[in-house]
């Protein structure tokens, strides 16, 4: 594939992606983070014609942000808070597990081989969870924040190179690795759960974004890198 036939500017909207999706899955949301998502985030997205059920998802957390007052103690922007807490974190079993290990694993639970695996593909690309971070290294928000930082070097190196050289081929490489062995062995069914289970439709539409968004990204990024 020549360099012609690339875009270079995709790059830089899937690293943004990444960065929002991490965000939104890693951490309760914050009422600034949904303010920017609702007036401006959301329709940074990478998505076109080509994928109209990922404008419908963006399309339709935007409307459900709209409807809210999202300020800090109003019971609108609580919902959206208690979603999450409860679809990821509990007080009870969450109905939604973000971890990869409790979708591929015999046994359903936390801290597999599957964990380790992902823990050590991390270490083998200068990736390391904080020592004070017990949480598994296969949540699906480090996966994706993995994914975000392999991005943010492949942007890194764009903004020297003006154009995609060995070295940003070399990262898509790996992060197409990651997704093929990882994050894309358990994206349907969580995000399945998340439809199946979330109260609120800004979360319910998350769960499609997120399987397209992820699903597209593996398609282009291979055809970036000529392996398809």
């Amino acid at each position: 594939m020549n360099s012609d036939d690339r875009d270079p500017d995709y790059l830089y909207a899937r690293q943004f992606a990444y960065d929002v999706l991490r965000r939104l899955l890693t951490d309760e949301p914050t009422a600034e983070l949904l303010v920017y998502l609702r007036d401006e985030g959301l329709s940074l997205f990478p998505a076109d014609d080509s994928l109209p059920a990922m404008q419908s998802a963006l399309d339709a957390m935007r409307d459900d942000l709209n409807t809210r007052m999202l300020k800090q103690g109003a019971s609108d922007f609580e919902a959206l808070h208690w979603d999450f807490t409860r679809l990821f974190i509990g007080p009870e079993s969450p109905p939604a597990p973000p971890w990869e290990s409790v979708y591929v694993s015999r046994d359903k639970l936390l801290f597999q081989e599957s964990t380790l695996n992902v823990k050590t593909f991390y270490q083998q690309h200068g990736f390391h969870l904080p020592e004070t971070e017990y949480e598994a290294a296969d949540h699906i928000g480090y996966e994706l924040d993995f994914l975000w930082k392999l991005s943010e070097q492949a942007s890194q190196e764009l903004d020297h190179e003006q154009a995609i050289c060995e070295r940003i081929t070399a990262l898509l490489a790996v992060s197409s690795e990651f997704m093929q062995a990882h994050l894309l062995a358990f994206i349907t069914p969580f995000c399945r759960e998340l439809n199946n289970h979330a109260e609120t439709g800004f979360y319910r539409q998350l769960s499609t974004l997120l399987e397209v968004f992820v699903r597209s990204d593996y398609k282009k990024i291979n055809e970036l890198i000529n392996l398809q």
